[in-house]
């Protein structure tokens, strides 16, 4: 049963952290005005407001470093942090 249980909360944190990675790169090609079709747009707008979720309370608390912003980076550490304890944990 923990194993399962282990199993789960592993995939979920695999998907956030996946998520934080397609927002990522969603703005990187944002930003460099890359021609695309109108339903790929949205799909990034969408993964922009799931991310969100995770990364707006880091930004609350850590602003963007001349520009850069470093949410995502704390976020993948903290949640691969979450992983492995969980893991240790359970298993």
């Amino acid at each position: 049963m923990s194993y399962l249980l282990a199993k789960l909360i592993g995939f979920a944190l695999d998907a956030i952290m996946a998520l934080i990675l397609l927002d990522v790169i969603g703005s990187w090609v944002l930003v460099m005005r890359v021609r695309l079709p109108d339903w790929a747009y949205t799909l990034l707008q969408t993964v922009h407001r799931a991310a969100d979720l995770f990364l707006g309370p880091i930004r609350r608390f850590i602003p963007a470093i001349g520009g850069l912003d470093i949410s995502p980076i704390i976020a993948l550490v903290v949640l691969n942090i979450v992983r492995g304890a969980i893991a240790s944990l359970l298993l």
